[in-house]
C-alpha cells in the first residue's frame, strides 16, 4: 500500500515538474484559453500525450542503462540542476508573458496536435525526461507512478485553462508576472521536496 502511495506521489511530482514550468506549451495553453477553455485544454492534453509517451518509452526499457546506481545518482543530480534551470528561466520570462498576444483560432483537434508537436519539439521536455529517467526506473509502483503523472498533468492543464479562461478580463501584466514568479518558485521547490 505504501509503495502504491509513494509511486503515485512520485509520478505526481514528475507530472507537475513537466507541466508547471512556464514555457512554450503553457504560454500556448494560456493564449488559447483566453479564447475558449476547451482550446487551452486541447493544447495541454496534446502535450500530455507526448509526456505519457516519454514515460512509457522509459518504462519499456528505452533507457535500460539508467539502472546503474552510479548513473542513477548522476541523472538525479542532472535532473535537479535542470529543474533549477527551468525555475530560473520561468522567473526570467515573467515579463514576456504579460506581452503575449491573442487572436489565435482553431478547433479542438488542431489545438491537440499543436500541443503534441510543441512538446515533441521542446528540448526542455526531452531534457526533463532524460534527466528524471533514473527516478522513473525505480518508482515503487510503476502503474501508480503513471497514474500520478497523468492525474497531475490533467489537473494542471484543467486548472490553468479554467483560471485563464474565467479571468480573462482581470489578467493584467502585474498578475501574469506574479503567476510566473510563483511557478518558478514552485519548480525550484520540487528539487527541494524530491530531496535531490
Amino acid at each position: 500500500m505504501i509503495d502504491r502511495i509513494g509511486g503515485f506521489l512520485s509520478g505526481a511530482i514528475l507530472g507537475f515538474g513537466a507541466a508547471v514550468p512556464i514555457g512554450p506549451v503553457n504560454i500556448l495553453i494560456m493564449s488559447y484559453a483566453l479564447i475558449k477553455f476547451r482550446l487551452g485544454l486541447a493544447i495541454g492534453l496534446g502535450a500530455m500525450a507526448v509526456d505519457v509517451g516519454y514515460l512509457l518509452a522509459i518504462n519499456f526499457g528505452l533507457l535500460k542503462f539508467s539502472q546503474n546506481e552510479i548513473l542513477t545518482q548522476i541523472l538525479a543530480i542532472f535532473g535537479a540542476l535542470f529543474l533549477l534551470y527551468i525555475a530560473y528561466l520561468t522567473l526570467k520570462s515573467a515579463k514576456s508573458l504579460a506581452r503575449q498576444k491573442t487572436g489565435l483560432s482553431g478547433g479542438f483537434w488542431s489545438c491537440f496536435i499543436k500541443g503534441a508537436l510543441m512538446n515533441i519539439l521542446n528540448p526542455y521536455i526531452i531534457g526533463f525526461w532524460l534527466s528524471v529517467s533514473g527516478v522513473v526506473m525505480i518508482l515503487p509502483s510503476v502503474i501508480m507512478g503513471f497514474t500520478g503523472l497523468v492525474v497531475s498533468i490533467v489537473s494542471w492543464v484543467v486548472f490553468l485553462s479554467f483560471i485563464v479562461s474565467r479571468s480573462r478580463k482581470f489578467i493584467g501584466a502585474k498578475n501574469s508576472n506574479g503567476i510566473c514568479i510563483y511557478l518558478g518558485d514552485f519548480n525550484g521547490g520540487i528539487c527541494y521536496y524530491a530531496d535531490i
